[in-house]
C-alpha cells in the first residue's frame, strides 16, 4: 500500500494543504515546531484512525476550529481508494472509504498496514509496561481482527470488574454473584489474547537478531522475554486468590493487562548496562521487526514513519539505514529532519525515487 496524496483541513497547525507524494522516499525538511511531524501523524491518523501522540481529538483541532479533515488516496492491491476521516469536537468522528462510511471505527483497524518510529519510543517503550503492551497490542492487532475484538471485549469486561471491586471496598459488601456475571466474561479472550500475544513474540525472537545485527553492525545477543501472570496460573484462580487485595486496591491486580516485555543484551536486562547508542538501535531494530512481522504475516508492505531520528546519528549510519529501507521488503518511506543537507545528500545516494518537501509554519513546498 502507497499513500499518494493527502490533504489536511485544520489538521493541527495546518488550515489546508494539500501534499502528493512520491512512491518510496518522502522528506520534510525545517525547523522545530514548523509542523513536519504534523503530516506523518496525519498520516498514522490515516492508517490507525487514531494519533500517534495523543488520545483526544480535540488536542489535533487548528486553534479556533472546531473540526478536522483529512483525505488520503490510497493505491493497493484493492485498487485506488480514497480515505476520508472527520472529527468534530463533541461528535463521534467518521471514517469513510472511498465513499462508504464504516459501521464501527475498529473495522479500520488493519486495512492500511502501518508502523512509527519516533524519538519518544526510547523513553516509552523502555521505561514503561503499558507503552510494551500497546507495542503487542498494536503489532497484532493490525494483522488479526479476532485479536482486536477480544482486546475490545477484555477491556470493557475489566472496566466493568474493575468498578465492581472498588464499590465492594466501598460499601463493605462483597456481591459473588454481580461479581461472577461481569468476570466470566473475561476468562476466554484472555487465554486467546495469551496465545496470540506468545505466538507473536516467538516470531519477533526468530527476526530481532538478524535485524539488530544489520541496523547496528554488532553482535551482541539480543532476545525479548514476553512475561504474563497466565503463564503458570489459571486467570479463574488468580481472581479467586487475589479478590481481597483487588477489594482493598479497587482495581484487578491480575491479567493479560499486566503482561509485560524484558529487553536483554548478552543475557542482561537492556536496561541495566547499554549504551544510548545500544539502546537507539535496539528500539529502531524493535520496530524494523514489527514492520518485517506485518509484511510477513500479510503479504503487505506498511507504511514507515520515520520522526527525526536521524538526530545524534552520523551521516555513515543515516546513509546505511536509508540503503536498508530501500531494499525489500520496504515500501513507502516518509522521513521527518531538521538538516536539508542531511537529507538531500543520503537520499541522493541512495535513490531518485524520493520527494523533498520544505515545511515552513505550516505551509508546505517542494524543495
Amino acid at each position: 500500500m502507497q499513500i499518494d496524496h493527502l490533504i489536511l483541513t485544520k489538521y493541527r497547525n495546518y488550515d489546508f494543504e494539500r501534499l502528493d507524494f512520491a512512491p518510496k522516499f518522502n522528506a520534510f525538511i525545517g525547523k522545530n515546531g514548523m509542523g513536519k511531524t504534523n503530516i506523518l501523524d496525519a498520516i498514522h491518523y490515516t492508517c490507525i484512525g487514531k494519533s500517534f501522540f495523543t488520545a483526544m481529538d480535540k488536542h489535533i483541532v487548528s486553534h479556533g476550529s472546531n473540526f478536522f479533515r483529512i483525505e488520503a488516496g490510497t493505491s493497493s492491491d484493492r485498487g485506488p481508494e480514497v480515505v476520508v476521516i472527520k472529527s468534530q469536537i463533541n461528535t463521534r468522528k467518521e471514517i469513510e472509504i472511498s465513499g462508504n462510511k464504516l459501521p464501527k471505527l475498529s473495522d479500520h483497524i488493519g486495512q492500511y498496514l502501518c508502523v512509527m518510529i519516533a524519538p519518544s519510543d526510547i523513553h516509552a517503550i523502555l521505561d514503561t509496561s503499558e507503552e510494551r503492551r500497546n507495542f503487542i497490542n498494536n503489532t497484532i492487532s493490525q494483522t488479526s481482527r479476532s485479536y482486536l475484538d477480544d482486546l475490545i471485549v477484555y477491556n470493557k469486561c475489566l472496566k466493568q470488574r474493575n468498578a465492581i471491586v472498588k464499590s465492594f471496598g466501598d460499601k463493605h459488601h462483597v456481591d459473588t454473584v454481580l461479581l461472577d456475571s461481569v468476570t466470566q466474561g473475561l476468562y476466554e479472550p484472555a487465554q486467546r489474547i495469551h496465545q496470540a500475544r506468545i505466538s507473536i513474540m516467538e516470531q519477533m525472537n526468530a527476526i530481532f537478531p538478524k535485524v539488530y545485527a544489520q541496523l547496528s553492525g554488532e553482535s551482541e545477543d539480543c532476545h525479548i522475554v514476553y512475561q504474563s501472570d497466565l503463564d503458570n496460573a489459571d486467570l479463574k484462580v488468580l481472581f479467586a486468590k487475589n479478590l481481597n487485595r483487588d477489594i482493598a486496591l479497587g482495581r484487578t491486580t491480575n491479567g493479560i493487562h499486566k503482561d509485560d516485555l524484558v529487553f536483554y543484551m548478552n543475557d542482561e536486562p537492556l536496561k541495566n548496562f547499554a549504551s544510548q547508542g545500544q539502546l537507539k538501535s535496539f528500539v529502531l531494530s524493535l520496530k524494523l521487526t514489527q514492520y518485517h512481522l506485518l509484511h510477513d504475516i500479510t503479504g503487505h508492505k506498511p507504511v514507515l514513519l520515520l520522526d527525526d531520528i536521524f538526530d545524534k546519528l552520523d551521516q555513515y549510519r543515516v546513509t546505511h539505514l536509508l540503503h536498508i529501507l530501500n531494499e525489500n521488503p520496504f515500501g513507502q518511506v516518509f522521513i521527518t529532519d531538521t538538516d536539508h543537507d542531511r537529507i538531500v545528500n543520503v537520499l541522493s545516494q541512495t535513490t531518485t525515487n524520493h520527494r523533498i518537501f520544505a515545511i515552513e509554519s505550516g505551509k508546505t513546498s517542494q524543495a
